[in-house]
Parts: structure tokens; C-alpha cells; sequence
């Protein structure tokens, strides 16, 4: 237990800043910057709200926005395994983009980051989940009230503890596990709150009686 606790206040592995093991660090769109005159088009777009429990939906499934058919939007634009933040708020989410959300916008209220080369993105994304990461993230907001307020400089400064290739890969696969779990235990879930308002809807319109579902 002692060992635990040493390990969680304190990194064994070389802490780098985040500026120096991510390829990029990027806002999201601000509404002023989608205003423009001539041809328009709409763009699928991430929003604080889309982001629960470290997910985020499919690309087709967001609300769209309108902007001018010359902005420059890739630059606003997520790929799979960048990992996403609130950055204005009162709530800080975390959460990586799979392969379905890939392509979407983020809004301004949101900060993405790509990790690079020395850097597994599931490393990435356990670090800004654990308790230590959030900690430094609430820490680098400059508000003066309860509200969240992060800056992609503000974000960049913040050190990572960089394991060797083979600790990541390892922490990626407890990482991929892990989701692999959570959804297949949420979709269970979610198969046995269907089957039972059915069947409770059946009992209520009289379309089933108690002894068949007991059967059943």
C-alpha cells in the first residue's frame, strides 16, 4: 500500500511537458470565425455536451454548423486517437476521438491534443483521467470563479510522465480493455432495460400475463 501511494504522489519515469511529446495542441471553432459572405456548407461539429463518460458519438450523429465553403476548418478538425478536453465550463471532460468521430470540428469550448511520436495516445488519455492529470488540468484554469478556463499554451506546459514504449503499450492495452468493458456492459444494460419495459408495457396493456412472463 505504502509503495502505491509513492508511485501515485511521484513519477519513476522522466516527466516531459506536454508542448515537447504532442504533435498538436488546438482550439476549437469560435462562432465568430464561421461568419463570411458568399457560398456556405455545413460541418458536423464535437460540443461539450456530445462528450459523456470519456465517448463521444459518431460523426453523422452531431449538429451541424454553417461556414463559408473557403474556411479553413481542418485545422479545427479531430482524428482518431486525439484526445479532447473542455476548456470553458464548469465541468471538466476528457475523452478520445475513435474512429466514427473522426473528422468532426470541435467547438471552442473544447481543446484537442495529438500525441506524438514518443507518446502513445492512450497514454495521452490516461494521464489526463487519472486523478493527478485532472488535479494539474483544474490547476492551469485561470478563472476567478468555479468555471473552468484553459488555454492551449496552458495545457501544453503541463508535464507527463514519459514510461519506456513497452509500459505504454502495456497501459494501452489496459486502456482499450478497459473501454472494451465499459461498453459491452453498458449495452447489456441497456438490452435488459429494453426487455423489461416490454415487458412491463405488455403487463400494463394486457398483452402478456403474469404467468408468461414467469415462463419466460
Amino acid at each position: 500500500m505504502a509503495s502505491m501511494a509513492r508511485v501515485s504522489t511521484a513519477s519513476e519515469w522522466p516527466l516531459r511537458p506536454l508542448a515537447a511529446v504532442t504533435d498538436r495542441i488546438f482550439l476549437g471553432l469560435a462562432d465568430a470565425r464561421q461568419r463570411g459572405g458568399g457560398e456556405e456548407r455545413e460541418v458536423a461539429v464535437l460540443n461539450v455536451r456530445d462528450v459523456n463518460d470519456g465517448r463521444v458519438p459518431p460523426v453523422e450523429t452531431l449538429a451541424t454548423r454553417t461556414v463559408p465553403v473557403a474556411a479553413d476548418v481542418e485545422r479545427y478538425t479531430v482524428r482518431a486517437n486525439d484526445v479532447v478536453i473542455t476548456c470553458r465550463g464548469t465541468q471538466l471532460k476528457v475523452a478520445n476521438i475513435t474512429p466514427p468521430s473522426e473528422g468532426a470540428l470541435i467547438s471552442a469550448n473544447l481543446i484537442a491534443i495529438r500525441a506524438g511520436a514518443e507518446l502513445l495516445p492512450a497514454v495521452l488519455l490516461a494521464f489526463l483521467q487519472s486523478a493527478e492529470g485532472q488535479k494539474a488540468l483544474l490547476q492551469r484554469g485561470r478563472s476567478s470563479t468555479s468555471s473552468i478556463s484553459l488555454t492551449p499554451k496552458a495545457v501544453s506546459e503541463l508535464s507527463i510522465p514519459l514510461p519506456p514504449l513497452q509500459v505504454q503499450k502495456q497501459i494501452a492495452e489496459l486502456i482499450s480493455s478497459a473501454a472494451e468493458n465499459y461498453v459491452s456492459a453498458i449495452r447489456a444494460a441497456e438490452q435488459r432495460r429494453a426487455v423489461a419495459h416490454a415487458v412491463a408495457g405488455g403487463l400494463l396493456w394486457g398483452k402478456l400475463r403474469s404467468d408468461q412472463t414467469e415462463r419466460a
